[in-house]
């Protein structure tokens, strides 16, 4: 494949009478605006069950289970499935048994196009989320070497709040501590080293700007060559520095916020921090809770191999790679159990950052679960919601080993 206009999509399309978008994300919902008025867009397909039912535009979601088993699989003669999703090597071989006319990621036409407003989401978030589709879609399948769409970068284990079922496993720390810039650094430089691109870093906790140098981070981030976006995850309990942001060499073209509104009498400076941030520009997303399952527990679950495989083939957290101690974890929860003791000591779980290129990118890539996953009550996409940021005032506690 090569990297073409969105004019050259348009063209194509002509040649179909069915199009289905696979994904219901930021970047579906602007497609589907884009081709709706050609009439010829059925419906989206997702993996994820939690976001079967809705619509947007006048379009449904269906589930890929329900299509792949209905008589409408049979009657696809002459039809289009255009791919929205980000993690494309996780479903475009699924995708494919769909057995659509054709199947086209979306990101080798993301060029020349229009950005929008989509509902709530600007058109700066917008453009940030289908450049993730666009650089994620271009390093699949036409070879730009070893990319990587996102690494989570513990920058604390503190926070200021105490979710009693937070999936990072914050709950668990008895004494949280902030990680010093210089060991984050260091990390984020050696695995850097051993790959081509990466489109953002993910600073996240706890609760990031409970961390006094978090500025300093933000400043490092956003001026590294190989990185495109610098993305925060905050829960809006802290007033941000308006000074300290225009002070410290921060590169807004990089920058955006992910801020969770849990309300106000937990987030109670999200009029603060959104404020500042579109004064200042910064794109950002501010959010009620989504998407909480009861994930965050450290269990010890008796599973076979096979159903091993099958948790870690359907988790939705498998791709959130997270670095820290010198180690890349396959997601948060890995990660932190493994921080806290509260898993056996495995070295399957994770790669050492100082490892060959080739045993990085096999980690990355090409297994089929971790031993952590025996621990993890899973997150499936049709995993139960459960009621979010429930507080505890004390530490959960667990078995250490």
């Amino acid at each position: 494949m090569r990297e073409s206009n969105w004019s050259d999509l348009v063209s194509k399309i002509e040649e179909y009478n069915k199009i289905y978008i696979y994904g219901f994300g930021i970047t579906g919902k602007w497609l589907q605006s884009q081709l709706k008025k050609t009439g010829k867009v059925v419906s989206f397909i997702e993996s994820d069950n939690k976001k079967v039912g809705f619509e947007f535009n006048g379009t449904k979601v269906q589930s890929y289970e329900e299509f792949i088993t209905s008589p409408e699989k049979n009657n696809i003669d002459k039809s289009l499935l255009l791919n929205t999703v980000v993690d494309i090597h996780d479903v475009w071989d699924k995708a494919n048994k769909l057995n659509f006319t054709t199947q086209i990621p979306l990101g080798i036409y993301l060029n020349n196009h229009e950005l929008t407003d989509i509902g709530e989401e600007t058109k700066d978030f917008v453009g940030y989320t289908m450049k993730a589709v666009k650089e994620s879609h271009s390093s699949y399948f036409i070879e730009k070497g070893i990319f990587l769409r996102s690494i989570d970068i513990l920058v604390t284990e503190r926070c200021s709040m105490k979710c009693q079922d937070c999936s990072n496993l914050m709950q668990y720390y008895i004494k949280p501590q902030n990680i010093e810039n210089q060991t984050i650094i260091r990390e984020i430089e050696e695995i850097l080293s051993k790959i081509d691109h990466l489109f953002e870093i993910r600073l996240i906790g706890g609760e990031p700007f409970v961390n006094p140098n978090i500025y300093e981070m933000i400043a490092y981030a956003t001026n590294l060559k190989k990185v495109s976006y610098v993305v925060i995850y905050t829960n809006a309990t802290i007033k941000l520095s308006k000074e300290k942001l225009l002070s410290h060499n921060i590169n807004f073209n990089k920058l955006s916020f992910s801020i969770t509104d849990y309300g106000d009498k937990l987030s109670r400076q999200i009029n603060q921090v959104t404020g500042i941030l579109d004064d200042l520009k910064i794109p950002f997303r501010a959010h009620l809770p989504e998407w909480w399952t009861d994930s965050g527990r450290i269990i010890n679950i008796e599973r076979s191999e096979e159903e091993l495989k099958d948790l870690f083939k359907n988790c939705c957290g498998k791709n959130l790679f997270t670095l820290t101690d010198n180690k890349l974890y396959r997601c948060p929860f890995a990660a932190n159990a493994d921080r806290l003791n509260g898993i056996p000591k495995d070295e399957r779980n994770y790669v050492d950052i100082n490892e060959s290129i080739e045993k990085i990118v096999d980690y990355i890539g090409d297994i089929d679960y971790i031993p952590a996953c025996k621990y993890c009550k899973g997150r499936s996409w049709d995993t139960p919601q459960i009621e979010p940021a429930i507080q505890t005032r004390k530490p959960l506690v667990y078995d250490k080993y």
